[in-house]
């Protein structure tokens, strides 16, 4: 019997016991997969190998996701990307180099990224940026990835907790932004954001926060001090929900193109950035071919 054969027969009412091939329960199963999108520069080979190494992970963790590579952005492609966005370099807002200032539309206190190379900066943010667009065109929610990241444990976004934790999936969140990575290694004061997603974890019940085998609460503040933008530990590795990809295009035709893990901040998105716990991600300690 051809595919078409099979696609014939088992798009109406299939039959569960036929051992053989059962389309709706391949289509069902697909459905419980999401999008997971890789940013990799496949021109250069620290970055393919760092994403073959996100792809092994998947499979090893048995994550439920179906993977696709984005080849990244980079300062040769720079200006022809910018133009999916109806936008160019001059749109950037974002203080340069040695550059410091009060941001008069967020009340941000912002400075500049020590990089040498500006575009490679803006070819970072961009990358995520079109990644963005394909989220914000779904109705599900999907995966970001840098290519210095790699799975540790297994993400099922649609495994259910125990009825005695609530029953609850991630698919259950809500509108917003999940961070999977173990901030040890990704962010600044990773301990103290450590220890605080540990006390919040320690402090609620479990029919509060726990989503399939996961917990998930706020991500947390680092400084005493809020007036520079705190975040995610690392932004290389996330969930993002559609209408949080729309949000955060609207927030960009309002204040300009600022770095993602700039823009994807507590104070501009309050409430909207989580972290899940036990972390799923960490980085694999490879160099970054984006940040200049």
């Amino acid at each position: 019997m051809s595919l078409k054969d099979y696609v014939e027969k088992y798009s109406g009412e299939a039959d569960a016991t036929d051992t053989e091939f059962n389309f709706q329960t391949k289509v069902s199963s697909a459905l419980t997969y999401i999008p997971a999108f890789i940013i990799s520069d496949i021109n250069n080979s620290v970055s393919t190998a760092g994403a073959r190494n996100v792809l092994n992970s998947i499979n090893t963790t048995k994550s439920k996701l179906a993977p696709v590579i984005i080849p990244a952005t980079t300062p040769e492609t720079l200006s022809e990307h910018l133009k999916l966005f109806d936008q160019t370099k001059n749109d950037w807002t974002y203080p340069l180099k040695g550059e410091k200032r009060i941001d008069l539309k967020t009340g941000l206190h912002i400075t500049g990224y020590g990089a040498n190379d500006i575009e490679k900066v803006i070819s970072c943010m961009v990358s995520h940026m079109r990644c963005w667009f394909i989220a914000a065109c779904q109705r599900y929610p999907c995966v970001i990835l840098e290519h210095d990241a790699i799975f540790v444990k297994k993400l099922d976004f649609y495994e259910k907790a125990s009825k005695e934790n609530g029953g609850k999936s991630l698919d259950q969140v809500g509108s917003g932004i999940i961070g999977l990575n173990n901030p040890k290694g990704a962010t600044r004061k990773s301990s103290v954001y450590y220890d605080s997603v540990s006390e919040s974890v320690s402090k609620s019940t479990p029919q509060q926060k726990t989503y399939g085998r996961h917990q998930v609460v706020d991500a947390p503040w680092v400084d005493d001090n809020r007036d520079a933008p705190q975040g995610l530990a690392g932004n290389s590795a996330y969930i993002i929900t559609p209408d949080m990809a729309r949000s955060l295009f609207t927030k960009c035709a309002e204040i300009g193109i600022w770095p993602n893990d700039a823009l994807m901040c507590k104070q501009i998105f309050p409430f909207k950035l989580k972290q899940i716990f036990p972390f799923v991600t960490e980085l694999q300690g490879v160099k970054s071919t984006t940040q200049g």
